[in-house]
């Protein structure tokens, strides 16, 4: 991915799309596949906010059924279907036990399971079974501490254990056809021809210069951050998401299933899952209003997770979390209801309909299940404002690193890198068929196949490969959106120091500048260690 900002201001683009994070980068997929000429650019990096602090589930979503959201189950089991046929190396079925502790839930849970199974037409997956207490207890001996135990039900949905990959993956796509695609770039304002909307003012953020880029259309698609990109064109009479804030905690593996449990605060459910070799457990669901690039958990959240989780795991405790994730939604703006009672759906706003400014359109909501969904529904309304008829072929067409690698094959590859056969299958699980192009950089040098961390398998041609080939220009990019030893218990702070070393070596970077790196770095994991063993709540 090619960072000339010079020749990107000399062209004029059929559509610029703020925002790289699931939605965005599948936007830019979706239009470059149509043939439409396309820039997104990113402030920070892709998956930065929302996409790579989610549950790390594509699923239905079998509350929704509560909410009477038939349509959004649907379309999210659908969608899952269709994830599952272009991205199956990166999305898997994902087993979940939801144990039945009272009458009124095992009636309520029966329809909703009996009904998500018929809601699925055409599902790859198998249906759901009832389990008797020792059978729940068989499977997941756990659950022997919760009282009332008479059974469980056992269902399936799926899981994206790297969120942050179908971002990247969407993003090659997009280039593959013709994208031009910037992170690090940050819309400054727009460009207007009277009342019209016909391009953008664009910061690189690197080297502090700002470009002016014209554009047919631009697509606002910065998720939470979406009202400050509108802002910028005009304070608007009200917001037009709401925020609510969901957080995470990671602490080492409890149980062998993904577990569904509800909160004996609120009756909110969540789940506590397998995640790598951990637990991820999450999630919640309040209103914020805080610093949009400085999300957090507090003691509140910890505390809320806690008391729902000591129903099953009475000795959990704050020091045995490792670390703490919290992300924001951006849900469409409607007032009075509890923020978990608010609907998933999207909406894809014309602005030329709402303010009368033509040029300009908003992606509101949404869920990364649907986000195929969503970057559809965006580049019809595209298509139409263009005079253009392109059918959308994104179900069809698999992301990069389809199909997913066998077993043989990963056998095969660990014996001619001299790799071992967990390390070959953790580059299969993050890249798919294209772990051959990190393998063929281990074969011209052995360096390569180096781990950068002595309790992760990520190796330093991953480096490489995610600074040539996947628009890696920070430390954090890699740790946390390229390579996955970020996400550990040590997020990725014992292979800080050999990344920006080896960082600076291919980006030329002076030893100032991988400093500040590192510590930028350290500043950022700070800010979800609130509660490690010894820190307590500040």
């Amino acid at each position: 991915m090619k960072r000339d900002f010079d020749a990107i201001a000399r062209e004029k683009f059929d559509l610029i799309v703020i925002g790289g994070g699931i939605i965005g980068t599948g936007i830019a997929r979706d239009a470059s596949l149509r043939g439409i000429k396309t820039l997104l650019i990113e402030k920070e990096d892709f998956g930065y906010g929302t996409t790579s602090r989610s549950s790390r589930l594509i699923h239905g979503g079998l509350r929704y059924l509560r909410m009477l959201e038939f349509h959004l189950v649907r379309q999210d089991l659908r969608e899952r279907e269709v994830l599952l046929k272009i991205a199956p190396h990166l999305v898997h079925p994902y087993p979940f036990i939801i144990p039945i502790a009272s009458l009124y839930y095992q009636i309520a849970l029966s329809i909703g399971v009996r009904l998500y199974d018929v809601m699925a037409s055409s599902k790859s997956m198998p249906s759901h079974q009832h389990l008797s207490r020792r059978e729940a207890l068989e499977m997941e001996p756990e659950l022997e501490e919760l009282k009332g135990l008479t059974g469980a039900i056992l269902y399936y949905d799926c899981q994206a254990p790297f969120t942050e990959r179908l971002g990247i993956e969407n993003v090659l796509c997009a280039a593959e056809h013709g994208a031009t695609i910037i992170n690090h770039a940050q819309l400054t304002r727009f460009l207007r021809d009277g009342n019209d909307v016909c391009g953008i003012e664009v910061l690189d953020c690197l080297s502090g210069e700002a470009y002016r880029v014209k554009a047919r259309l631009v697509v606002n698609a910065a998720g939470h951050w979406v009202d400050c990109v509108r802002d910028l064109l005009h304070g608007g009479p009200a917001s037009t998401v709401r925020r609510t804030k969901g957080i995470h905690l990671l602490t080492l593996k409890l149980s062998q299933k993904a577990l569904v449990l509800f909160s004996p605060v609120d009756g909110r459910l969540f789940f506590v899952m397998p995640w790598l070799d951990y637990t991820l457990i999450g999630t919640t669901d309040t209103d914020y209003c805080g610093d949009l690039d400085a999300v957090c958990a507090d003691e509140a959240d910890v505390v809320y997770m806690l008391g729902g989780l000591r129903q099953v795991f009475p000795k959990l405790r704050k020091e045995d979390i490792f670390y703490t994730i919290a992300g924001l939604r951006s849900l469409v703006h409607i007032g009075g209801e509890k923020p978990s009672d608010i609907t998933r759906e999207h909406k894809v706003l014309d602005h030329k309909q709402r303010d009368g400014i033509e040029g300009l359109i908003s992606v509101l909501g949404g869920k990364i299940t649907a986000y195929r969904a969503v970057a559809k529904d965006a580049v019809d309304m595209v298509c139409r404002k263009l005079g253009m008829e392109v059918k959308c072929t994104t179900a069809e067409v698999p992301l990069p690193g389809a199909p997913a690698v066998s077993q043989k094959a990963v056998a095969k590859a660990a014996k001619e890198s001299g790799l071992s056969v967990e390390t070959v299958t953790h580059l299969a699980d993050l890249y798919g068929s294209r772990l051959s192009q990190v393998l063929e950089l281990v074969r011209g040098n052995k360096k390569g196949g180096q781990p950068i961390c002595s309790h992760f398998p990520d190796i330093l041609a991953q480096v490489e490969h995610g600074v040539k080939q996947e628009g890696a220009l920070m430390v954090s990019d890699f740790l946390l959106r390229r390579g996955a030893v970020g996400l550990g218990p040590c997020q990725g702070l014992d292979a800080v120091d050999t990344v920006a070393q080896e960082m600076g070596r291919l980006l030329g970077w002076s030893k100032t500048e991988q400093q500040r790196q590192v510590e930028a770095y350290r500043a950022q994991a700070a800010l979800c260690q609130r509660f490690k063993v010894g820190t307590g709540a500040r």
